[in-house]
């Protein structure tokens, strides 16, 4: 009976590190590591490559920005140019407040490119 019960917990295991690994390939991650320690700790890698955020849905999501000329490719790897930027002046911000509205949406967010 001791057998069986090793048996299936060694299948346990295993299962838990086959869909570590398809749940860690899928998102963009190292499948071969995800196995090996969806393996060793059984669900709670399992729960853990579950929460991992989706890289390959990101980067699409990225070059969609790029291409439509939503996200500057440059913004987010030019540090220098976040930390130079000033605040706006009284007169910016209420210009800024008579183009948007007092309160922002993501309604009339595109009337700031106007």
């Amino acid at each position: 009976m001791a057998i069986l019960g090793l048996f299936v917990l060694v299948v346990f295991w295993f299962v838990c590190g086959f869909y570590s690994s398809v749940v860690a390939d899928s998102k963009g991650y190292n499948g071969t590591a995800w196995a090996f320690g969806g393996f060793l700790f059984g669900i709670i890698a399992l729960i853990a490559v579950a929460g991992l955020p989706d890289k390959k849905l990101r980067k699409y999501i990225r070059q969609i920005g790029e291409k439509q000329n939503a996200i500057d490719p440059e913004s987010s790897n030019n540090l220098k140019k976040v930390i130079d930027d000033k605040p706006l002046t009284p007169e910016e911000r209420k210009e800024l407040i008579k183009k948007v509205g007092k309160k922002p949406s993501w309604d009339n967010i595109s009337k700031l490119d106007k």
